[in-house]
C-alpha cells in the first residue's frame, strides 16, 4: 500500500513538473509570436532553448526568403558572423592541448611574422593575446579586406600586415576587433599549412553532428541548403529589403565566417554546457573546454542584456542580473546571432534573425525574456510589456533618424564637375584593393571587391556618396583634370586609375 502511494506522489510530480514546462514553452512561443507580430522588420528568426542537456524549445518562425516565400525551419542555415570566435577559440585550444601549438608562445616565432624585416612591433604578442584582444596592434586594411572587400591572396595578407600594422598605444588592454583572429588565420596556414575552414569541420562540425553548419557559403549553396537571405529595414516602410552587403567564401573570414542553423547551435551549446561532454560521449577534453570558457582579458562593460566582466577564447564572461554568464554575440549586414548561457543554472539560448539593424534588439529582447520566465522572475507576457515598448521606442527612433537623414539627402544635386563617363574606371590603393566606377542609370556605381553601392550626391565638390555598408555612408573624392580622372580618395586613402 505504501509503495503504492509512493508511486503516486513521484507520478504526480513528475507530471506537475511536466506542467510547469509546459505552460512556460507555450508563454515563451506565445510571447515570440506576439513580439514578431509587431515588428515586422525582423522577416525571420529562429531559437533553441537548452536546460539541462537537452532541448526544452526549439522552433522557427517567419521567412528565410521572402520574395520567394521560403519558409524558417529549424535546419535553416544562418550566417553567425562573430559567434565564429567561439569556434575558433575552441580550435586553437584543441590543436594546443594536440601539442601541434603553443597559445602562450610569441608570435614572431611563427610564419609569416618570423621572416618579416621588421618585427618590433609583433614582440612579446601571443596567439592568447590575438585572440582575447589583447595584442595592443591593429591593421584597417588588413581586416576590412579580410570581412567586406575579399579581393586578396595570401600574399596580399602578409605584404599588409607587415606593412600597415600599428600600435594602438594601450598597454594591451582589451580592444575587441577581429584583427588578432584574422592574424591566426595566417599563423596556421603559413606555419602550419592548415586551414581553419577544413580543421572546423572536421574536429567540430562532424564530430558534434552539426550537419547544417559550414565555413564555405559556397557549399552550402551547392548542397542547396535554405539559407536565410540577408535583410535591412531602414527604409519609409520598414519593412525588409535585401541587404546590398553580400558574403561570399572570401569574406568568410577567421573572425566571422560560419553558416549554421539552430539545431547545429543547439549541438554547440550542450557541448559547451556539459564541459565537452554530449550523448554520454567526451568529445572534447574537459580542461580545453576551460580554457576557452576562462578569464583572460579584463572587459568590464555594461550591455543591453548582460555585463560583461572578461573575456576567453571567443567567449565573454558576464553577468545577467545576479547570474553567471558565459555569451557572445555576432552582427553583420542582414543578420544578428545571439548564443548563451547560465552554467549555474544550466540554461542557453541561441536566436538567429536575418535582419541586422533592428534584429539585435528583438534577439535580445526574446533572450531577456526567456531567461526571466524559466528563472521564475515573471509569470506571463505581459510582464514584459514595458521592455517591449522600450525596444519599440528604440526601433522607432532610428528609423526616424535614417528617414530624416534620407529626406536631407533627398534634394541634393550632383557636384560632380564632369560627365558621369569621366569617372568610369579603375582606382587602385595596394593595400586597400581595387575600386571600379561605372555608369549606371543615371548615377555612379561603386565597386570594391565584393561590397557594391550605387551613388548618391555628395554636398562636397567632385565627390559621391556611396554605401558599401547599408546604412553606413561615405564619401569619394575625385581628383580630375579635363584629360582624365587620376585618383579617388575614399575612406582617408588614395586609390590611383590604373
Amino acid at each position: 500500500m505504501k509503495s503504492n502511494q509512493f508511486l503516486i506522489l513521484i507520478i504526480t510530480l513528475i507530471s506537475s513538473v511536466s506542467n510547469t514546462q509546459n505552460a512556460k514553452t507555450e508563454s515563451i512561443d506565445a510571447f515570440i509570436s506576439k513580439t514578431l507580430n509587431q515588428f515586422k522588420e525582423v522577416p525571420s528568426l529562429t531559437i533553441t532553448v537548452v536546460k539541462d542537456n537537452k532541448s526544452l524549445f526549439t522552433k522557427a518562425y517567419g521567412y528565410t526568403d521572402v520574395e520567394k516565400k521560403v519558409k524558417a525551419t529549424t535546419t535553416s542555415s544562418y550566417y553567425v558572423a562573430s559567434v565564429t570566435k567561439s569556434f575558433v577559440g575552441l580550435l586553437a585550444a584543441e590543436l594546443e592541448n594536440q601539442g601541434i601549438l603553443d597559445l602562450n608562445k610569441p608570435i614572431t616565432e611563427y610564419a609569416p611574422i618570423k621572416d618579416f624585416k621588421d618585427k618590433t612591433i609583433f614582440e612579446g604578442i601571443t596567439i592568447t593575446d590575438l585572440l582575447s584582444h589583447t595584442n595592443g596592434i591593429n591593421n584597417v586594411f588588413f581586416t576590412w579586406r579580410f570581412a567586406s572587400i575579399g579581393d586578396y591572396t595570401k600574399q596580399d595578407m602578409i605584404h599588409v600586415l607587415e606593412e600597415k600594422t600599428e600600435s594602438v598605444k594601450n598597454d594591451k588592454a582589451f580592444r575587441y576587433d577581429n584583427f588578432g583572429y584574422n592574424v591566426f588565420d595566417l599563423i596556421l596556414s603559413q606555419e602550419f599549412g592548415l586551414n581553419w575552414k577544413i580543421l572546423l569541420q572536421e574536429r567540430i562540425f562532424n564530430p558534434l553532428q552539426m550537419t547544417h553548419a559550414s565555413a564555405y557559403l559556397s557549399e552550402a549553396k551547392k548542397k542547396n541548403w535554405n539559407l536565410a537571405q540577408p535583410y535591412t529595414s531602414i527604409n519609409d516602410e520598414g519593412l525588409p529589403t535585401l541587404a546590398m552587403t553580400q558574403k561570399d567564401d572570401q569574406t568568410f573570414q577567421a573572425a566571422g565566417g560560419i553558416l549554421m542553423s539552430i539545431e547545429d547551435m543547439q549541438q554547440w551549446l550542450i557541448m559547451n554546457m556539459n564541459n565537452g561532454s554530449i550523448n554520454n560521449i567526451q568529445v572534447f577534453d574537459k580542461k580545453v573546454i576551460e580554457k576557452t570558457h576562462s578569464s583572460i582579458s579584463n572587459v568590464e562593460q555594461k550591455g543591453s542584456i548582460f555585463n560583461d566582466k572578461t573575456y576567453g577564447l571567443g567567449w565573454r564572461n558576464a553577468e545577467f542580473g545576479e547570474h553567471k554568464a558565459l555569451y557572445h554575440f555576432g552582427g553583420f549586414d542582414g543578420y544578428f546571432s545571439h548564443m548563451s548561457f547560465l552554467p549555474e543554472e544550466n540554461i542557453g539560448i541561441a536566436v538567429f534573425v536575418n535582419e541586422s539593424h533592428f534584429g539585435d534588439n528583438v534577439a535580445n529582447l526574446i533572450a531577456s525574456y526567456v531567461y526571466d520566465i524559466l528563472l521564475g522572475k515573471i509569470n506571463q507576457t505581459s510582464d514584459y510589456d514595458e521592455k517591449t515598448s522600450e525596444v519599440a521606442e528604440k526601433i522607432q527612433s532610428t528609423q526616424n533618424r535614417f528617414k530624416e537623414d534620407r529626406q536631407k539627402r533627398s534634394d541634393r544635386q550632383w557636384t560632380l564637375t564632369y560627365d558621369f563617363k569621366h569617372y568610369a574606371g579603375d582606382y587602385e590603393n595596394k593595400y586597400a584593393g581595387v575600386i571600379h566606377i561605372e555608369p549606371y542609370n543615371e548615377s555612379l556605381k561603386a565597386n570594391l571587391g565584393i561590397s557594391t553601392a550605387i551613388a548618391n550626391p555628395s554636398t562636397k565638390d567632385d565627390s559621391i556618396r556611396v554605401e558599401f555598408r547599408d546604412g553606413q555612408g561615405s564619401d569619394i573624392l575625385f581628383i580630375s583634370n579635363e584629360k582624365e580622372t587620376v585618383a579617388a580618395v575614399y575612406g582617408g586613402y588614395v586609390y590611383f586609375r590604373k
